[in-house]
């Protein structure tokens, strides 16, 4: 436990090749909640050559993990090479953003089973491993490939959309009042852990939602008719909910209705992470301490078209909400 929280404050301070090498210890027997991967193969370490292999890697953790630590793997099928192939493992509802994304790669979904109390995953999209030369989890990776900030790369987008849905959506959003299109994301799906701590009252979005110049979307998935409603009557906004789309589940066609819009603004949660991974212009609002920063504090390394806004003090969402809205009624301005 506690190099695994070293991990993070090395993560807090830039120095990223000591955070993710202390970050192994996610995957400690001691941790209840972990993960057992269930490959009979040779693990991967830091310096073995890619070239020519045949590499299985299984995402894990959450669904914002998996979009956020899948910024390597353009590096890592350039390293495996013609003669190489990627073989990956998401959740099953990123299967086809994958798919489309890494066209030379074998892509499926990974299968987890309760081992009396504990997780074991494997490929359960592959019926047969011997195949395989080397395996590893998605974020072991970066202790090769992200060693320094500078070792992020400077690509706007690592996920690709499907174009005929995002020329869907943009159709549906040309129906809406003038403006420019503004997706909005307030809140997590995670309640445990005291998650909220990380995540405004929806009523310190009022300056964010008074903004002249933009016409607001909702990208925010799970039950939110309350903000919804709250949104209208309170300031008199009408957040638009878009038809024929559970925010939840259909993440190919998110991919898509984000990449349709002019911005993404809110929280980071899995649909923030899909926005950015995409390319989507985004206004992340951080809290102090969050590691993902990697020490930075107006830019993020994984998503280089976002921008990052932070309180000065914890809870003090007031002043970074008014920094927001002024940032976003610039970008309106402007275009």
């Amino acid at each position: 436990m506690m190099r695994l929280s070293r991990s993070t404050i090395l993560l807090c301070q830039g120095r990223l090749g000591e955070g993710w090498d202390e970050y192994e210890a996610r995957l400690h027997p001691q941790f209840r909640e972990r993960t057992e991967f269930l490959v009979d193969r040779p693990r991967w370490e830091p310096g073995l050559n890619l070239a020519g292999k045949r590499l299985l890697v299984l995402g894990e953790q959450g669904l914002g993990d998996e979009m956020l630590f899948a910024n390597v793997l353009a590096d890592v099928v350039e390293r495996l090479g013609p003669e190489g192939k990627l073989y990956l493992a998401v959740e099953q509802r990123l299967v086809p953003l994958f798919r489309r994304s890494l066209p030379t790669a074998e892509v499926g979904a990974h299968a987890t089973y309760d081992l009396g109390g504990r997780f074991g995953r494997t490929a359960g999209f592959l019926d047969d491993l011997s195949g395989i030369d080397l395996w590893t989890p998605l974020g072991s990776l970066l202790r090769e490939f992200r060693r320094a900030v500078d070792a992020f790369p400077a690509r706007d987008a690592y996920l690709a959309a499907d174009p005929a849905r995002v020329a869907h959506w943009q159709a549906e959003l040309a129906k809406l009042p003038p403006g420019k299109r503004v997706g909005l994301l307030w809140k997590s799906g995670v309640v445990k852990d005291a998650r909220h701590r990380y995540f405004s009252p929806f009523a310190a979005w009022a300056p964010v939602l008074a903004t002249p110049g933009a016409t607001f979307v909702n990208l925010q998935y799970g039950d939110c008719a309350g903000e919804l409603a709250a949104a209208k009557r309170d300031f008199g906004v009408e957040i638009w909910q878009p038809p024929g789309i559970d925010l939840k589940q259909d993440l190919d066609d998110v991919a898509a209705l984000a990449s349709a819009l002019d911005l993404v603004v809110g929280f980071s949660n899995a649909s923030l992470n899909i926005a950015g991974a995409c390319g989507v212009p985004a206004f992340l609002i951080s809290t102090l301490g969050a590691w993902p920063r990697c020490g930075e504090t107006q830019r993020y390394p994984w998503y280089p078209k976002t921008r990052v806004f932070l309180p000065p003090a914890y809870g003090a969402w007031d002043e970074v909400m008014a920094d927001t809205a002024a940032a976003l009624a610039a970008f309106t301005a402007e275009r």
